[in-house]
């Protein structure tokens, strides 16, 4: 079994398999700061200050300058391990590879775990709005979520918009979602492929069961570098021999942190607002 096992290959793989099934992580920046390999419990995320209205130009009085400013804010930094054993005598004769499995297991579980992480994040957003059925969405309610950032509502601005799979009904019965003769629809809308289920205003919609929050389905509209993580250890496996069990523990773990970086760059739509 020792030498089935390679243990950067299978770390390899069970990463690129991980970063092929998050979702809500795709949709947040990944901020690789030189200095963050040296802070211990936590991390320190930075927010920018907006500056404020332009002001009227007088003739012989300077411009006021104002200083582009950052807000730091804090995150704590989670260290989250899994450990599988593969036993020498299963991989051999039982049916299906073990090594296989216990690398994609590795991977659907740590990508679960990222997501799950920024998903309770971005939870804490103060830009928050009803709906009136738990479970179900309809097009007004995503509107009205969409209306809370005023006349910044250009699709390009925006990473994404996460819904739990229990929405996914209310989406294909939702004629502004799937009737193609709407100038803003596109085709294939209602297909998931890869978590991607459509495009809503050309925003497009992914599809996870980390919004699930209280027995609650919550859904999320996320807008460009409003939402972060950093990985002070990146998902990584190591392999350790149980020589007289005559197995293998695949142990893998990985540390990061995660910050809304912008208060006013993410909605929550969801039945119960706190």
């Amino acid at each position: 079994m020792a030498n089935l096992i390679i243990p950067s290959v299978y770390g390899s793989m069970a990463r690129e398999k991980m970063l092929g099934r998050i979702k809500v992580a795709q949709l947040a920046t990944a901020l690789n700061l030189p200095d963050f390999k040296q802070v211990g419990e936590t991390v320190v995320f930075p927010k920018f200050k907006r500056v404020s209205d332009a002001e009227d130009v007088k003739k012989g009085t300077g411009i006021t300058v104002e200083e582009l400013g950052q807000d730091s804010s804090t995150a704590k930094v989670m260290h989250k391990g899994k450990a599988i054993r593969v036993y020498d005598y299963d991989d051999k004769t039982a049916m299906g590879n073990f090594i296989e499995e216990a690398n994609t297991q590795h991977a659907q579980l740590f990508a679960k775990v990222l997501d799950k992480e920024l998903i309770k994040e971005a939870l804490k957003t103060p830009l928050k709005t009803a709906v009136a059925v738990d479970k179900k969405i309809t097009a007004d309610e995503l509107n009205a979520g969409l209306a809370m950032f005023g006349d910044e509502q250009d699709s390009e601005d925006f990473a994404g918009i996460v819904v739990h799979s229990l929405l996914i009904a209310s989406l294909l019965n939702m004629t502004e979602f799937v009737d193609a003769g709407k100038t803003y629809n596109q085709n294939a809308n209602g297909i998931q492929r890869n978590g991607l289920l459509g495009f809503y205003r050309n925003i497009p919609i992914f599809v996870s069961d980390t919004t699930m929050d209280n027995n609650e389905c919550a859904t999320l509209i996320i807008k460009k570098n409003s939402l972060a993580y950093m990985t002070k250890k990146d998902f990584d496996i190591e392999e350790e021999r149980e020589a007289k069990l005559k197995a293998t523990d695949l142990v893998a773990d990985m540390m990061f942190a995660v910050k809304q970086t912008d208060d006013a760059g993410i909605v929550v739509l969801r039945k119960t607002i706190a």
